[in-house]
């Protein structure tokens, strides 16, 4: 399964996307997570349904490591509608 999760708050220049990294490193996810232009962070990941249930849990820092979110809008595909060219392989920092 493919999820796609925008995440709000403080997130940027915080150490967010490092720690988004760990937890798929540790989790066996693959995907992506950068900065927006807004001061979001998008996260694109593929896993198993109850793996990504987990790393979303993870994704909700609130008051950790200076990091603050606030809302994470979030939205499910299936595994073959990957309309990116994303290495799902590993899990890797994009700058944006």
């Amino acid at each position: 399964m493919k999820a796609t999760y925008i995440v709000h708050g403080f997130v940027q220049g915080v150490g967010y996307r490092a720690y988004v990294k760990a937890l798929a490193d540790r989790l066996g996810i693959g995907g992506i997570v950068m900065n927006q232009a807004d001061g979001s962070v998008l996260v694109i990941a593929m896993g198993e349904e109850v793996v990504l249930k987990n790393f979303e849990e993870g994704l909700d820092l609130s008051m950790k490591y200076g990091i603050q979110v606030q809302l994470i809008e979030k939205q499910y595909e299936p595994d073959g509608d990957n309309a990116a060219e994303i290495d799902f392989s590993t899990f890797s920092i994009v700058k944006g």
